[in-house]
């Protein structure tokens, strides 16, 4: 040991080489001797490195469209199939609300407010002065129909330009969810021109009145647009226009629920029968009846049928 200790150790060290060529030492400098060989390899060399391409971000980009597309494809399929039915339905529910009130709405203001009544129907007498019938004056008629197109036609024109927009959530049919979501732009298109009709129907209000209504029934046809789809679809409602009572001669008898005669000459009206359900009898039992007497909601009896022997086949035989 001492004499290994005695000798005196040289520190060296490698410089780098040329450029493209990396050198490595280690931190503390290898000891030689003289005479003596390198116990570890002291330097040793690695190959240049590759220079970093351009080209990988643009694949990453490439990569990322791609994939964004499918997802886009099979969010929109989805859409599709699944809530493009309950969202149209929602939409036809709200566009024919809006229709209606803005239809409404304007021939309130502009026809109603402007009809007259008394040109408007035209009442027929009898000699003593009675009323017997009535019909619509055709010039008034035309007038109403014509002025309730152009207006409908406008009302649509000014609604359809304020997009109404609903919440996705109401197309799952859920209270929870209902109001959350992203809200889905719907809009409608006015398809031809509107078809408006004034017509009356009577509703009788007693034994001698009868109640005579004018009303406005108008139909239009719109193009219900959302994402993804549009359909068609009528619009339909009837404004009232005005409501007439029409008083007449009291009669001097009638029948009431049970068919029984009311009235002043109510001991003249004839008599009359109501009709029987099947299977029922027409006579009616009082409470505390005896049993030959039936009611009228009881059964008939059942008649039973004659049985035939071989001695009586046999005498009814030639």
């Amino acid at each position: 040991m001492a004499r290994w200790g005695k000798r005196r150790w040289i520190s060296i060290s490698l410089p780098p080489r040329s450029k493209g060529w990396k050198a490595r030492t280690f931190r503390s400098p290898v000891k030689l001797w003289p005479g003596g060989t390198v116990s570890r390899p002291a330097v040793f060399r690695s190959k240049p490195s590759k220079p970093i391409r351009k080209g990988g971000k643009k694949k990453f980009v490439i990569i990322f469209l791609v994939l964004f597309v499918l997802l886009s494809v099979q969010t929109f399929s989805y859409i599709e199939k699944n809530l493009r039915p309950p969202l149209m339905h929602v939409a036809k529910m709200r566009v024919k609300q809006v229709a209606t009130q803005a239809i409404n709405k304007a021939i309130t203001e502009r026809v109603a407010e402007r009809t007259d009544l008394e040109q408007l129907i035209e009442w027929k007498t009898d000699g003593s002065g009675k009323v017997s019938g009535f019909m619509l004056n055709y010039a008034e008629h035309i007038r109403i129909t014509s002025e309730t197109v152009d207006t409908v036609q406008s009302a649509l024109k000014a609604v359809h330009e304020v997009p109404e927009r609903i919440p996705i959530g109401q197309a799952f049919d859920s209270a929870i969810i209902a109001s959350f979501g992203p809200r889905v732009p719907v809009r409608f298109e006015p398809l031809g021109a509107a078809k408006v009709e004034l017509k009356t129907r009577q509703q009788a209000t007693g034994i001698n009145m009868v109640l005579v209504e004018v009303y406005i029934r108008v139909m239009a046809e719109v193009s219900i647009i959302i994402p993804f789809d549009t359909e068609p679809e009528l619009v339909e409602s009837e404004i009232p226009v005005s409501y007439l009572l029409v008083v007449g001669d009291v009669p001097m008898y009638y029948y009431d629920n049970k068919g029984n005669p009311v009235g002043s000459s109510a001991a003249n009206a004839p008599a009359i029968s109501l009709p029987l359900e099947p299977g029922k009898t027409g006579v009616t039992v009082k409470p505390g009846a005896g049993e030959g007497e039936r009611s009228g909601n009881e059964e008939a009896p059942a008649v039973p049928e004659p049985s035939h022997t071989e001695e009586d086949s046999g005498s009814a035989a030639p």
